[in-house]
């Protein structure tokens, strides 16, 4: 009998549930109860402490129901009536809702909790690659509506403002703080928010250059590069923006990295000391130089390409790698770094690669002059031919 009531008040209050089931929410961080503002479209969880006697599920009261929050703010709960929580944290829904349930059911602790964020409407504009109104969630920042806008364009700046349907202005800046590792500024969005990111008053150019290694070290590298603008703060050195900047990427090299200014160029890294403390000035461009992840194994191997950098890997590690040497190979070994052949002040056993390097594999004297060998053996017949056609 009880189980029949149950089923049937379940089935009662399925449209309730039913209407979000579909829905996938990727909550990207925790809730905070007492900061998350409740609003129209919120899917709550209300949950009765200890379950539902026989008498309460008759009277419409479930141990567990799944309600959205209505477009005029009321949270509907079966059994126990409506309470207005529009604006409310999910701390003082609960109470609100605690206190309605206590005038019926004095002896009945409830817990309300949030099982998915409702649905904004927001646009961006200004300095980003894909401007335009995005559909996300409460618990999105203005961080994800960039990432969703396809990121800040070329000379965009990472401070911007976020203007609420009610008129607030926020402050937003994207860049890290030291002290957190989060961004400084990256408030949550809100239903018809409007961001807007203006182009860099300060800029600083950052130009990653990234050598693309092909597959035989007869053709020369492909460097690639891509373009970002970042604000420059007051007082800043390389050290301080690449914090602000979250870090760099593990393969670059800063030995070849360099500050550009006009005609000059500052280097970044000194062997002996580590990061130098550059100072940078607006209107400067910071090339970035990347290493490869990878060797390059060309020539006689039998399966030439690439293969993954190790540090502990030999200079015969990488050719095994590559299937080892083939039926043609000679003695003759060279290697290869940024595109230029380089001669090693040590053994090629005792050689320590770097990622990006290249090896060669040269091939025996007989594969090197095989057309010569052919035209020779050509003559030789011709020649045999003749004399045996004069006899």
């Amino acid at each position: 009998m009880l189980l029949t009531i149950l089923m049937m008040l379940m089935q009662s209050v399925s449209p309730s549930v039913s209407s979000v089931s579909g829905l996938s929410i990727s909550v990207l961080e925790q809730v905070d109860r007492n900061s998350y503002v409740l609003g129209p479209g919120d899917v709550v969880t209300v949950v009765i402490e200890g379950g539902c006697t026989e008498a309460l599920l008759v009277a419409g009261v479930l141990p567990w129901t799944g309600c959205r929050i209505g477009s005029d703010g009321y949270l509907s709960v079966s059994g126990i009536g409506g309470v207005d929580v529009d604006g409310f944290t999910i701390e003082q829904a609960q109470y609100a809702l605690q206190r309605t349930v206590s005038r019926f059911y004095p002896s009945l602790n409830i817990t309300l909790s949030l099982s998915e964020p409702r649905f904004l409407r927001v646009s961006i504009r200004g300095m980003v690659n894909e401007p335009g109104i995005y559909i996300l969630t409460a618990l999105d920042r203005v961080s994800d509506l960039v990432m969703e806008a396809g990121g800040i364009s070329a000379y965009g700046s990472r401070l911007g403002k976020l203007y609420t349907a009610a008129g607030d202005t926020l402050e937003v800046d994207l860049h890290i703080s030291a002290g957190t590792g989060f961004h400084v500024a990256d408030p949550f969005l809100t239903n018809n928010a409007s961001v807007i990111f203006d182009v860099c008053t300060n800029p600083v150019f950052l130009l990653r250059s990234d050598l693309i290694y092909p597959a035989t070290p007869d053709e020369i590298p492909e460097r690639i590069h891509s373009f970002e603008t970042w604000e420059l703060a007051p007082y800043d050195n390389f050290e301080s923006l690449v914090i602000r900047m979250g870090g760099l990427p593990g393969n670059v090299n800063l030995s070849e990295t360099r500050i550009v200014r006009n005609s000059s160029h500052f280097p970044v890294w000194a062997d002996s000391v580590g990061i130098l403390q550059q100072l940078i000035l607006p209107g400067d461009t910071i090339l970035l130089v990347m290493m490869s992840d990878s060797i390059i194994v060309a020539g006689a191997v039998s399966s030439p390409g690439s293969v993954v950098y190790r540090p502990e890997s030999t200079v015969f590690n990488y050719i095994i790698a590559a299937g080892g040497l083939s039926n043609e190979a000679g003695s003759n070994i060279s290697i290869f770094r940024n595109g230029i052949e380089f001669e090693p002040d040590r053994s090629i056993e005792d050689l320590t690669l770097l990622p990006g390097d290249g090896i060669n594999v040269g091939y025996n004297w007989f594969s090197r002059n095989r057309d010569l060998i052919s035209v020779f053996g050509t003559i030789v017949s011709i020649g045999v031919t003749v004399y045996a056609m004069s006899k």
